[in-house]
């Protein structure tokens, strides 16, 4: 006994599961294995729970470990449903608003699932965005770029660098064949990346701000003494600035796949309307005089 209204009979339980005696429908029927207030845990629940062919050690503490987690959740769900009730908490009208919340955002994925189109051509992208530019800000700084890691003790470190500045496609490709040639390790961001992400390849200290990075026009360095790090950024966006349609391009897919989304529901919404009307399942009986 663990209190006066907690009683259970794990040992019970697990003597009939040890020794198989059960009879038609479950256990034997010896009653409940624990009860809090006026709720029961029967003897057949807890040994449908435990799986049969289990070691004798392992089904005491499975069905000792049932009991006990039964008996806490219970005492707990009573003792909330005490405290909300003293505090005025309408617990089967907070249930059955979850309810109807729950069929109809079911209902309403439903309809969405089988009525709307998931396909967004990029045509339809870049004319929302070009009608909406304004509402597309950056919450970030966002970057493309590459960064290039070698040895400190890289001997051709100038002429790489050199390189990985050049404009020229020839050099570009001198660049390229220079790092695959002597195994350097070379990061590229052809695509938007947070600024963040991009620091996160570099060997950076905590606190200390690397901005100056955003504005850089040639090509940076840094160092963890191991190894060289070469910085370059090919573009850039800051906070504020009109968000590049490439970072916004999937926000702008999710907004018209909603609205879509939205359109079918009050299309079905509405045709329920009617189908009642027209079924005189729907009555409305309040007369309001309007001018």
């Amino acid at each position: 006994m663990a209190g006066k209204h907690i009683l259970f009979s794990a040992a019970l339980v697990a003597a009939l599961l040890l020794t198989g005696c059960r009879g038609r429908g479950g256990l034997l029927s010896y009653g409940a294995v624990a009860q809090v207030g006026e709720a029961l845990l029967s003897e057949n629940e807890v040994a449908q729970a435990i799986p049969s062919g289990m070691p004798p050690e392992d089904s005491l503490r499975m069905v000792d470990g049932y009991v006990d987690a039964w008996v806490r959740k219970q005492v707990k769900l009573q003792e909330a449903e005490r405290v909300l009730a003293e505090t005025g908490v309408d617990i089967d009208a907070m249930v059955e608003d979850y309810r109807n919340s729950l069929l109809t955002y079911r209902l309403d994925r439903y309809y969405m699932e089988r009525m709307v189109d998931t396909v967004v051509s990029d045509s339809l992208v870049a004319e929302y965005y070009a009608t909406h530019r304004p509402e597309f800000r950056l919450d970030r700084d966002i970057v493309k770029g590459r960064i290039v890691r070698l040895p400190a003790s890289f001997r051709m470190r100038t002429k790489l660098k050199g390189l990985m500045g050049s404009p020229n496609p020839e050099r570009q490709q001198d660049f390229l064949d220079l790092t695959v040639k002597n195994g350097l390790e070379l990061t590229t961001f052809d695509s938007w990346v947070s600024f963040d992400d991009f620091l996160n390849r570099l060997p950076t200290v905590r606190g200390k701000s690397y901005d100056y990075l955003l504005g850089a026009t040639r090509i940076e360095e840094l160092s963890d003494g191991e190894y060289r790090y070469y910085v370059q950024i090919t573009d850039r966006a800051v906070k504020g600035e009109q968000a590049p349609l490439e970072w916004v391009a999937q926000v702008v897919r999710n907004i018209i796949y909603n609205k879509r989304g939205s359109d079918a529901v009050r299309e079905m919404e509405d045709s329920l309307y009617r189908a009642a009307l027209e079924n005189n399942t729907l009555k409305i009986y309040l007369k309001t005089n309007r001018e």
